[in-house]
Parts: C-alpha cells; structure tokens; sequence
C-alpha cells in the first residue's frame, strides 16, 4: 500500500479535535479519542499539519530518499517552486542556487518556466474547461467530491510536472527533485502519469533541515544564478492569487465578469458548491491556499501573509527575464472520479440520526447547539459522522460536561454523608438526602439562613475569612457528628459535609479534635468569667467610690448647718 502524504504521530494526539475542526472536507476519523487522516478523504492540503498545536500531523518526509538519490552518483536537478521568494527574500534569494549545490544538485533551475509553459498551453480560448488545474490539492478535490465538475477542469499538467519534464528533456538521464511549500506535490509526483517527470519531492521545511544538518548558511554562500532557459518574466508571480491570469496577461483586476480568481478552502469550496454558476466563466483560478501558494503548510516563515507576498513581487521584479523559449514536451493529463472511494456517500437517515441523537440528549433542537467544539458545523452533522465512524459522540463538549454533571449529581444523592451547600449570605442552597435525614429537615427550608437548623460558629469564620477550611465534633437531635467546612471563594459558596459518628469509636485523631474542641471552649468560658469578673470590679469600685464621696458631703452640709446654731 502506498503510504499516505499526510500522517499522525499518535503519542503527540492529545484528544483536542482541532485537526477537524480546521479540515476543510473532514477527512479526520476519531476513534479512542484519537484523530487520523482518512487518506481516501484527504487533500493532501496540509491545514491539520499548520493546525496542529502539538505537532501530531506531519507531511511524510522525502529527506533520506533524496539523500540516497544524490548519492547514487546521478546527476540530479532541482525544480525550485517560484514561492521561495518568500522564505528566502533579499539577498538569500541570489545565494540560494549555490546552497543546493553544496547539497549536491547539479542543476538549479526555476519551477516558474514550466509555469510559463503551461500558461500559455492553459489560457487559450480552444482549449477544453475552464477551470485551471496548476494546484494539486484543488484537483483532488475535484476528483474525490465534485466529479460532476471534472469537465470544467482544464487537461494540462502542473508548473511542476511540466518543469520536471523540460528538465529531463534538457539533461538526459538526470533525476528531478522539485522543492517547495506544498503537501499535495508529494502526492502528485507519484501519480502514475506524473512519475516520467519528478523523482521525488522536498518540501522547503525539508530544505532547511538539510541546511541545518550540513552547517549550511546561506549569508556565507556565494551568489549566483539559476539555470532558467526561457524568458520567465511574470511567471514568478505564479504563487500570488491570480498570478497564473497575471501571467498569461489576462485582467485579473476583478472586474472582468468572465474572469475570476479565488484562493482559500472556504472560497474554493463554496465556488465548487456554485453549480451553475460556475459553468458561466471564461476562466477561472482557484488556490487552495489562503493568498495563494506563499500560504502552503510547508513555507516556514514567521513573516506574514503581506510580507512574503511583497517578497515574492520584489524578486519577480529585479529577477532577470532574459533566456530561450522553452523546450516542447508532453502537457496534457486527464482526471480520475474517485468519489467511490469516499465515505461521505453513505447515506444517513432520518430514524438513524436521531438514535445518534437520543443517545447525545439532543433530541429536542433546544440542546442542539451547534457550537462547532467537535469539528462539525451542526450537531447533525456530527451525528452523521458518528454513524459513519468518521466521529464519536464524547466529541461533543456539552454532552460530555451534562455527563459528568450527571455522575457528579449521582455522587452527591447517594452519599451516606450530608452534604449543604451556602450562599454568600450563608443561606441554604442545596442539601442532599442524607442532611435531610440527619437534621430531620427538607427542601422546605431552602434559602434559609443555616442557623435556622444548626449552628454556624464555622460557617461564620470561614465567611469573616478566618480560614478556608474549619472542622469540629457536634451533637443536635442526639446525633453526634462529625462536621467538615470549606470555602469556594471563587463561587462564593460555602460547603458543609456531616458525618454522623454516634455509634463510631473514636480513634486517636478523632480524640484529639474532641479534646483540642473541650480545651478551647473550657478557654473561652475561662477567659468569660475573667472579663465578667473584671468588669464586674470595676463597676463596684466605681459605685462605692461614688457613694463615698455623696455620704462625705451630706456630713460636711450637716456639720455646716449644725455650726451656725448655737447650743
């Protein structure tokens, strides 16, 4: 079997489902909570690869195969894709060729003259279809879920295999290996058609982990140029959205009615899903890739979208035009309906969605959400997934939470140990089954103040923030039990659990909280009495001084009177 472009390191797949959510044709089956590229569905566009947070999908390296190539002592040639520019801008461009040489290329020559070539065998008014056929993974599309459009399609090969051909043509015997930021190429080259032209693909991340593993830099090479025989020109334009119009020197301004450029999943999708409308255009150039190919999953480059494409116009403008007409060779291809192959044809109906459903509580389309957390855009899409074993219904979030609500619910009521819940007022919230019993109360109480039914010495420390957590050994009801609280400060809740611990021995631990309890209630009695008596003091000693000074004058007012009267 042959192996697949596209592949996933499972050790790296942490259950997060967003290679599906970013799979513009859903090509991602989960099972066991892992997720895996369904080759038959792929196209080979690579977004799971630049999605990925934890690096599980990877493009299928070539590296090694290369190596042995160029090793065997043949000589080979490097088809260099026109998007470089973008990763090697400025003066790295001119020094690039020599780089590969070092590698041990013998030939280096731009991608861009077989783009030229195909131009002008695409863009001709007798030509069959419409639709420009230079992106693989656009083709692949096609060919998978849209065969009712292959007659749009127009029957010339790719920039690359017509490049790989001209490359044959002009050094004979000589192997090609074509460098640049697309997934789907690999794919491509093997096509039985196309294996005349390439021998194998490096992506440009590839690329510069070879120049890694050499010590090769390329501010230490020197310049020089490629060996490009035909007058290029606009051709280095090719990776841009509508670089293909641009350069066959059609308007592509997008004010031409008849023609129109598109580059994007979504967009490209959305035009194929047109019918009709898509038959009315002269020409028309899709991309699979956002902004064209200077946004493929192998272009490694922190710059942005606008940055790489203004590299790519600066080299297109100081990049010599000069050079031959190219060599003629072989363009035609033709297309393959391989929607057989695709999953997505089996039907769903209506009595097998719902089950699906039932068994996700969404039956009522009030819990159908259709927040996308899964992957699909509605959750009856994800239920037709799940029948197909494309999907499993624990992708879904909101399910999955009300299922461990559940459980946790479940733990709650069936507790030996009671259980309240507080407000931020320590008033009642919640109680389970066994608090009622323990406290001889029931719901009708809810939203009381707990004082109503036991005291609330912890509940109020923990509430002044004393603490967070606050335990102690009470009796109410001639239960003894034993009484845990804890804050939820975030919540603004407070939790209570009792065990009833009347017919239980106490063990070491437990005496010690009996006996640490006894010991700082006897303190607080103690330090009561102290203070009362204190007071108490105080008080009297005010009184008796107060009394004595009233008595004191009352006898000197009555030794006054008595010494004006004589005997």
């Amino acid at each position: 079997m042959e192996e697949s472009t596209i592949y996933t390191v499972t050790a790296n797949c942490q259950d997060c489902y967003r290679c599906v959510r970013a799979c513009p044709v859903k090509a991602i089956r989960v099972s066991g909570g892992q997720a895996a590229i369904e080759d038959t569905l792929c196209v080979k566009c690579g977004t799971c690869v630049r999605e990925c947070p934890q690096h599980a999908k990877m493009i299928r390296s070539h590296l090694d195969e290369v190596r042995k190539l160029i090793k065997s002592g043949q000589k080979v040639a490097a088809s260099v894709a026109p998007s470089f520019a973008a990763v090697f801008s400025g003066s790295l461009a001119g020094r690039l060729p020599s780089a590969l040489r070092l590698l041990g290329f013998h030939h280096i020559s731009e991608t861009a003259e077989g783009a030229k070539y195909i131009t002008g065998k695409s863009l001709i008014p007798e030509q069959q279809g419409s639709v420009c056929t230079a992106c693989p993974v656009v083709v692949n599309y096609v060919e998978t879920y849209k065969p009712e459009m292959l007659e749009l399609m127009i029957p010339v090969v790719s920039p690359m295999v017509a490049h790989g051909r001209q490359l044959k043509a002009r050094y004979p015997g000589c192997a090609v290996v074509f460098i640049g930021p697309c997934a789907a190429k690999k794919q491509e080259a093997r096509r039985s058609e196309n294996q005349d032209a390439i021998d194998a693909v490096l992506t440009f991340s590839e690329l510069l982990d070879w120049f890694g593993a050499e010590d090769i830099r390329l501010e230490n090479c020197p310049e020089s140029g490629f060996e490009s025989f035909a007058p290029i020109g606009r051709s280095r334009l090719f990776p841009l959205q509508g670089g293909m119009l641009k350069t066959g020197g059609i308007n592509s301004d997008g004010t031409d009615p008849d023609v129109i450029h598109i580059s994007g999943a979504g967009d490209v999708i959305r035009f194929f899903n047109g019918g009709e409308t898509c038959w009315q255009y002269q020409y028309v150039e899709p991309l699979f890739c956002k902004g064209g190919c200077i946004n493929g999953p192998a272009l490694p480059s922190e710059k942005n979208l606008f940055e790489r494409r203004a590299n790519v116009i600066d080299y297109a403008a100081v990049a010599s035009g000069e050079g031959q007409d190219s060599l003629e060779i072989p363009y035609e291809t033709a297309f393959n309906d391989f929607s057989s192959n695709a999953v997505t044809d089996v039907q769903v109906t209506e009595t097998q969605l719902n089950k699906i459903l039932e068994r996700t509580g969404k039956t009522d389309p009030a819990f159908q959400l259709n927040c996308g957390a899964c992957g699909y855009e509605s959750c009856i899409d994800n239920a037709a997934a799940v029948f197909r074993g494309m999907a499993e219904a624990e992708m879904c979030i909101p399910y999955m939470r009300r299922q461990a609500q559940q459980r946790s619910d479940r733990i709650i009521e069936t507790t030996p140990s009671g259980i309240v819940v507080l407000d931020n007022d320590l008033c009642i919230v919640k109680m389970n089954p066994a608090f009622h019993k323990m406290f001889n109360c029931s719901n009708s109480i809810v939203g009381r103040h707990i004082s109503y039914l036991i005291r609330d010495e912890g509940f109020e420390q923990l509430f002044a923030g004393h603490s967070d957590e606050y335990q102690a050994i009470r009796t109410k009801y001639g239960i003894r039990y034993h009484e845990i609280l804890y804050a939820l400060r975030d919540e603004q809740q407070y939790v209570g659990i009792y065990t009833d611990i009347s017919k239980v021995r106490y063990d070491e631990n437990q005496l010690d909280i009996v006996k640490e309890q006894t010991v700082k209630h006897a303190r607080e009695f103690l330090d009561h009495q102290v203070r009362f008596a204190q007071e108490l003091a105080h008080y009297l000693g005010q009184s008796t001084a107060k009394s004595e000074e009233i008595v004191r004058r009352l006898i000197s007012l009555y030794e006054e009177e008595n010494k004006g009267e004589g005997p």
